[in-house]
């Protein structure tokens, strides 16, 4: 065999040219398949035919046709397989471009939007800045009346109450800590408990946020009645009160660390055996078929929880 026979394989067109004529059985019906002469397409079956110095088909006379030798049923299969390996790149590229373009709804508690902001969306921009966001904030219940309606693709949440239409992708738990500025006497402490936190003033979310049932629960649990300094209705209001020095704020600790946008405050866990940790689910409607780039920002999405749930 000559040294050149790997190069004469790879020819394209002599390849589509064997498979059309073992396809249609005949040179003639190939050349009336292809538009090409039959005589153009004999020539590059027959320089196949010298490079693996066998021949490829049995050329019979009569009405019945050509038939595949052995070396050309091998040959033939080894064909198919790379016209099958060239379509799934074919699709896996068609994939790419819907990557690189598209749009996703995503919905969100306002207490992870920013993180979500800074650890997610930022570097999957970076990565694919063709793709557009539309990132809607809401409670967690009305999150899943969105994700349940196709009204977003998929949803990061605190606490998502179970329904059998929910399909939880990842999932992982998250503790409490509370917000204080560096001078607090707190700050200097590498955990507390919320009894530690009693002789200060808090500030707390109102009774419409989903944050408040959890927090007065957290208190009801340790026999606290904590003294309110301030309520509001914006969690980013509790946390630029609490930096202020206004009050104690108790948040969910940041999955990546602390809060670049308030670098005079301290973040200390909360380390209760009768608080319990808060899920952060990251969830989609069973069943809904999500484009390429909104099923790559989900992997995104789940392998930051998953690194969460690991630690």
């Amino acid at each position: 065999m000559s040294r050149e026979f790997s190069a004469q394989l790879k020819n394209p067109t002599a390849l589509h040219y064997f498979r059309e004529v073992a396809k249609a059985g005949s040179f003639r019906k190939a050349a009336e398949v292809t538009h090409v002469a039959a005589s153009a397409i004999n020539r590059q079956v027959k320089n196949l035919e010298d490079e693996v110095e066998a021949p490829l088909f049995e050329r019979g006379r009569g009405r019945s046709g050509l038939k595949l030798t052995a070396a050309g049923e091998i040959l033939l299969l080894h064909v198919r397989t790379i016209a099958n390996e060239l379509n799934a790149a074919k699709t896996q590229i068609d994939a790419l471009k819907g990557l690189k373009r598209g749009n996703i709804r995503m919905g969100v508690n306002e207490g992870f939007a920013r993180e979500l902001l800074r650890e997610t969306l930022t570097p999957f921009n970076q990565r694919q800045p063709q793709v557009t966001f539309e990132l809607l904030v809401a409670a967690s219940p009305r999150l899943v009346e969105m994700v349940m309606a196709d009204e977003v693709d998929l949803i990061i949440a605190y606490n998502v109450a179970p329904h059998a239409g929910l399909q939880v992708q990842a999932r992982c738990l998250v503790g409490s800590c509370i917000m204080v500025p560096r001078q607090h006497p707190l700050a200097s402490k590498s955990s507390v408990r919320l009894a530690d936190c009693a002789p200060y003033g808090f500030i707390m979310p109102h009774e419409s946020m989903a944050l408040r049932p959890t927090i007065d629960r957290m208190f009801a649990s340790v026999g606290i009645q904590p003294r309110i300094a301030l309520t509001t209705d914006s969690y980013e209001m509790m946390r630029s009160a609490a930096s202020a020095g206004l009050g104690i704020a108790i948040v969910s600790q940041y999955l990546h660390g602390l809060d670049p946008n308030y670098p005079h405050a301290v973040f200390v866990p909360i380390r209760d055996t009768r608080v319990k940790k808060q899920a952060v689910s990251c969830c989609v409607r069973k069943g809904r078929h999500l484009s390429v780039a909104s099923l790559t920002l989900l992997e995104s999405v789940a392998a930051v929880l998953q690194a969460r749930s690991e630690r």
